[in-house]
């Protein structure tokens, strides 16, 4: 065997067997969205092990389980964080996304934050789900009851399609400048507003966006 044929072979990936997506899709069918249970800077949030408490049982009946680390070293004041979703019978999916640090009077203190922030949010867009507010979800880790249909509901109003290379340059933006709190607090959540909304935001300068940030801080304080 040649160099080539090795470099090759070295490079190949390893396929995802199919009982681990059937597994996944199975607990996906009874996973519920957490709700916002802890209070923040003016914004309510769905607390990392909330968030585990309530999918652990569900992935470990499908043979499913969650591990997530850093890894490397601390980038452009970023970490990275590796999620893998793991299948008792093999094979793994994963993710690495990069979180931003703002190392402040207490560094150890500002690094656990950012990595249970990623850790947050890379589990829940592994598992597709999403938190709510506990006053409009009203899930639990029980399915909900059947409500009567209503005489003559209207219909609903058709979501307008939105762009999604505009939702992820907003999305990456929000990520890069660490104002996805501010993001969520003030409902500026990008695939739910308007591409208006979202042109206009892209085109705001750094310094104009943290003087809103800012001024909601100081308003949430």
């Amino acid at each position: 065997m040649n160099e080539n044929q090795t470099n090759q072979n070295e490079v190949q990936e390893v396929p995802i067997p199919l009982h681990l997506f059937a597994s996944l899709v199975a607990a996906q069918s009874e996973l519920a969205n957490p709700t916002k249970d802890a209070q923040g800077y003016g914004y309510k949030y769905a607390t990392l092990d909330k968030i585990l408490t309530l999918v652990k049982p569900t992935l470990s009946k499908h043979k499913l389980g969650i591990i997530q680390a850093p890894v490397g070293k601390i980038v452009d004041d970023c970490i990275a964080i590796k999620t893998r979703l793991i299948h008792a019978e093999g094979g793994c999916l994963e993710d690495i996304c990069s979180v931003p640090v703002k190392f402040g009077s207490n560094p150890i203190q500002d690094y656990g934050s950012s990595l249970s922030y990623g850790k947050r949010y890379a589990l829940l867009g592994l598992l597709n789900i999403f938190p709510e507010d506990e006053d409009t979800d009203g899930v639990g880790s029980q399915p909900a009851k059947k409500k009567a249909p209503a005489k003559k509901a209207p219909a609903p109003k058709k979501q307008p399609i939105r762009d999604p290379e505009l939702v992820d340059r907003v999305d990456a933006r929000l990520a890069e400048l660490a104002i996805i709190d501010w993001a969520e607090a003030t409902g500026f959540v990008p695939h739910r507003t308007k591409e208006d909304q979202l042109k206009r935001f892209l085109k705001l300068s750094d310094d104009e966006i943290f003087a809103k940030v800012e001024a909601w801080r100081n308003k949430a304080a």
